[in-house]
Formats: C-alpha cells, sequence, structure tokens
C-alpha cells in the first residue's frame, strides 16, 4: 500500500482496510481504504424488456372467419319444368328441389379455427329456402325439397307452386325464380363467448309457363 498521512500527520499506511487508528487529537478515526486489486462490486442486473402482450382477438371476428372457410354455396335447384326450353302448364304443380346436395350446399358444415389463444367452432346447419315464384307469389320451403318422382300430377309434399298464368307477358316469355337459401352457423369458443350467425345464399333460375289444349278429333 502506498504510503499516506493525514493532516495532522498521522501515518495510515500500515492500516488494513476498515480499521481504526487515533489521530494527534485523540480521536479514533477509521479509514476506508481499497486494497490494490480488488475488484469492483458487480453491477445490478438490467431489468429485462417485459415481452409485448399479445394482441386481443374477438372470438365473434373469428367465427366470421369461420363462416368464410366453410365456403357454403348457393344450391343449384331443379324443378318440373325444369329449364326454359321445358313448358309447364298453368294449374299443374311444379316441384322445387336441390338438385345438388351436399356438405357446402345443404350442410351440415363444420369447421375450427385459432388466432392467439382463441380457438372458435362453428357449425353450418341448412334452413331451408325462400323461393319468389315471379308471378307475385312466395313460397318457404323447410328444407331441401323433395326430388319430382317422375310421373303424376301431384303437388309437392314441401316445396311446390302451382302457377296460375302464363309467363308470356314476362320479359322474354319467362318467369324468374329466385331462391334464397338460409343457414344458421352455431359457434362456441374456448374462452367461453359462443354466438349464432345467419347465412343467406342466392341464386335464380327461368321457367317458361304455358296452356295445354285439349284438341278434340274424329267427331263425327
Amino acid at each position: 500500500m502506498d504510503s499516506f498521512t493525514d493532516q495532522n500527520g498521522a501515518d495510515w499506511s500500515n492500516l488494513t482496510d476498515g480499521l481504526t487508528t487515533t489521530n494527534a487529537d485523540g480521536w479514533n478515526q477509521a479509514m476506508q481504504v481499497d486494497a490494490p486489486g480488488t475488484p469492483d462490486a458487480p453491477a445490478a442486473d438490467e431489468p429485462s424488456p417485459e415481452a409485448e402482450p399479445e394482441p386481443q382477438v374477438d372470438p365473434a371476428e373469428l367465427a366470421q372467419t369461420a363462416v368464410s372457410q366453410m365456403d357454403l354455396e348457393a344450391p343449384e335447384i331443379a324443378s318440373t319444368p325444369n329449364n326454359p326450353d321445358t313448358l309447364g302448364a298453368v294449374g299443374l304443380p311444379v316441384w322445387f328441389w336441390v338438385a345438388n346436395p351436399g356438405e357446402k350446399t345443404t350442410g351440415p358444415a363444420s369447421t375450427s379455427t385459432s388466432a392467439g389463444a382463441v380457438t372458435v367452432n362453428a357449425t353450418a346447419t341448412f334452413d331451408g329456402m325462400t323461393i319468389t315464384t315471379g308471378d307475385g307469389s312466395t313460397i318457404e320451403c323447410a328444407g331441401p325439397g323433395t326430388e319430382y318422382p317422375g310421373k303424376g300430377i301431384e303437388e309437392s309434399p314441401d316445396c311446390g307452386h302451382v302457377y296460375e298464368q302464363m309467363s308470356d307477358d314476362q320479359p322474354d316469355g319467362l318467369y324468374t325464380v329466385d331462391i334464397t337459401a338460409h343457414w344458421t352457423v352455431d359457434w362456441d369458443s374456448n374462452v367461453g363467448a359462443s354466438g349464432e350467425i345467419p347465412v343467406d345464399l342466392s341464386t335464380s333460375k327461368q321457367l317458361r309457363i304455358g296452356s295445354y289444349q285439349t284438341v278434340v278429333t274424329g267427331v263425327s
């Protein structure tokens, strides 16, 4: 240790760190001396930066994403008559039904999707169809309809219509039939939120309705 003398001439060089001595005035004094080679005290650890919180995920918005992932489609509708080239008749029953039933057209359809810590499970159920027939009438079908059996003139048991007027006064001589398929998507989530989302998908077709006339021949 280097020689060290205070202002009163006392030599402190023989003291070890933290000991006391008596100065010329009779007072005890303490001397704190860093010994050579003593390492500095370690610096306190720097606090680590806090991780940014994950963005909040709205389960209802995630449910809308689940609906879009299902790719639900408006169904193809068959009927009697089935196209403008086939003539239907005033007073005869017209049947309507879904020609392409399946997961995306009549359900049920299910999916699951996640974002962050939120997971949503969704199931779509087909609820039936609303059909505007083009002659001012509207019919409600509780399901996908019943396919026409191919013979007979009975009315459809669940999705049909009888036209009372010909379509010749309509644009191009055709009735435009608008069909809206109704779905309900039920969803729940792992965070407790749940709900229902209505989905409507529309399509249309055209029908030609005429009048059959009976011609009697061979009467004498």
